[in-house]
């Protein structure tokens, strides 16, 4: 018994216990060098999306405050067209004037985030927002473009003839009834669409962004 561990013993004692363990300590090194590697690759992609988006949002931020600020400056001529209307109920014969109200959003980045990869890197509550607002960016455009249409068309009507809006009672004629309809709806879809950008886009773009930063 004792000569067969003393053979065992020669050949362990004969093995290339220092060649074997360098080689396994080369491998464990190259083994470590590529794991360590992929974990940068994906930590690198990762930081990349990330960076892509917060640049999204900041674009997206700067188009809706612009949207805002432009439906601001419009809701105050709003109001104008509105105490018109006020006027006409109560009564008084007023000149209905030629609408300058504007539409000037084309919603470039709000676009795109339907095109692409775009959609999948938007937090579910903003294009919530999104898909909210944008039957009544598409409604307000719409109604934007026949009021303006409508009153440009009456002013030459007026200006031949004072009275061709009211009847005896000066009461508006029921063909001109749309004046005040088109001016509400206006006013409403304007009013709808600031608490959708201030209240809720922007502060979850906001939100968003600054967790990813």
């Amino acid at each position: 018994m004792a000569s067969i561990f003393q053979k065992v013993s020669e050949v362990l004692g004969k093995f290339p216990w220092r060649a074997v363990s360098r080689y396994f300590g080369e491998f464990a090194i190259v083994f470590v060098g590529i794991y360590l590697a992929f974990l940068l690759t994906d930590y690198q992609e990762e930081l990349r999306e990330r960076k892509v988006r917060v640049k999204f949002y900041e674009k997206l931020i700067r188009e809706f405050d612009s949207l805002a600020g432009h439906l601001e400056l419009e809701e105050q001529k709003l109001l104008k067209h509105l105490a018109i209307v006020e006027e006409i109920e109560k009564g008084n014969s007023v000149i209905i004037p030629v609408s300058d109200l504007i539409f000037a959003f084309r919603g470039g980045i709000v676009n795109a985030a339907f095109e692409g990869g775009n959609l999948e890197a938007i937090d579910s509550r903003i294009l919530g927002a999104i898909v909210t607002g944008r039957p009544a960016l598409e409604t307000l455009d719409r109604s934007i473009e026949m009021f303006n249409q409508l009153t440009t068309e009456l002013l030459p009507i007026q200006m031949a003839d004072e009275n061709c809006c009211y009847d005896e009672e000066g009461k508006l004629v029921p063909h001109l009834e749309w004046y005040a309809r088109l001016t509400r709806q206006i006013y409403e879809l304007n009013r709808l669409l600031q608490i959708i950008v201030r209240e809720r886009a922007i502060p979850d773009l906001e939100q968003s962004k600054q967790a990813l930063e």
